[in-house]
């Protein structure tokens, strides 16, 4: 008698256990759709927006077998470029197209998708790609979604989080570089003159080198295209350069540093006799002004004071004549 109310005792828990492993072995049934953060954030106006929409379910039997899904945008940041749906594999059913709503505000991709009944599966759903198109946040949400079996019976699921991009304005390219001029500053220096007042034009727009001689553009547009630089001060030669920027280059520019040659006095590009003759013919001058010492670079020197020392001296001659014969040069 004990054996047997034993093995009913037995029985009636093995009653109670396997159900509950038949559950758990089971597992639960769920369906979530997961819209990942948008990157690059911010994105620049032309700039490319694309993002997977994702879908993981488990358990569903007898498998998902479609998706109608609603994703809306704000069609006046961002253009729709492209959709490459995935979930079901290569024998699905695809639909999509662009339409209105079905809250009747806004524009949304329509995507439909059906194929093979998918029990558990962590996948992208869609690939989608938009183009930036206008400043300001470009959002994206699902609208309206429909999950359905193989027997066509609804199946519940959890949507995204709505996710944003900023869109701006690209960073303008910016271009920087140095100019020295040769002999200056003077050592020593009576005059105080220094490596600023250099004017560099690039297609013709003129910026100002600083006391270091550097130069930055950064309030000129500067799209992909040919670049024509040129580099002067008085009594030096010009030095020339044409760079290319190509579309993707990087934002910052470094043109590079060019030494201006010393003895072009008359500006005529070229260093000869003449210009030794003006130089002689105020030669032991002293006291005369100097450009570069002054920020606004409002004062013109002398241009027969070759290294900008404020006097006109062997120096100058000395420079001029090393430079016999020379031109505009190229800038390295």
């Amino acid at each position: 008698m004990k054996t047997y109310k034993r093995i009913v005792a037995v029985m009636f828990v093995l009653a109670l256990i396997l159900p509950a492993m038949s559950v758990g072995a089971q597992g639960v049934r769920s369906a979530i759709f997961t819209l990942p953060p948008l990157l690059p954030n911010p994105v620049a106006v032309g700039g490319e927006i694309v993002f997977d929409l994702d879908l993981s379910i488990a358990n569903i039997e007898p498998g998902l077998s479609g998706v109608d899904i609603y994703l809306e945008y704000d069609g006046t940041k961002v253009a729709f470029a492209e959709v490459l749906p995935d979930f079901f594999g290569a024998s699905s059913v695809r639909v999509n197209e662009l339409v209105t709503c079905p809250d009747g505000d806004g524009t949304c991709v329509h995507l439909v998708l059906a194929g093979t009944p998918q029990v558990t599966k962590e996948s992208m759903l869609a690939r989608l790609s938009f183009k930036a198109m206008a400043k300001g946040d470009a959002c994206f949400s699902v609208a309206k979604s429909e999950l359905v079996d193989a027997n066509g019976f609804q199946v519940e699921h959890t949507l995204p989080a709505q996710q944003c991009v900023v869109i701006d304005d690209p960073d303008p390219n910016k271009m920087t570089g140095m100019v020295l001029k040769q002999g200056a500053p003077a050592n020593p220096n009576p005059g105080g003159g220094t490596l600023s007042c250099s004017s560099v034009t690039v297609n013709g727009v003129s910026f100002i080198t600083d006391n270091t001689g550097n130069f930055i553009v950064n309030d000129m547009p500067l799209p992909a295209g040919t670049y024509a630089l040129r580099a002067i001060y008085p009594g030096y030669l010009a030095s020339e350069k044409t760079i290319t920027i190509t579309a993707g280059s990087v934002s910052l520019i470094d043109v590079g540093t060019t030494t201006l040659r010393g003895g072009d006095v008359n500006s005529d590009s070229q260093i000869n006799i003449l210009d030794v003759g003006l130089i002689t013919g105020k030669f032991g001058q002293t006291g005369l002004a100097v450009g570069s010492v002054f920020s606004d670079c409002s004062v013109t020197d002398e241009p027969a004071d070759i290294n900008d020392d404020g006097q006109i001296n062997i120096s100058d001659l000395a420079i001029t004549a090393g430079n016999w014969s020379a031109s505009t040069t190229v800038w390295p």
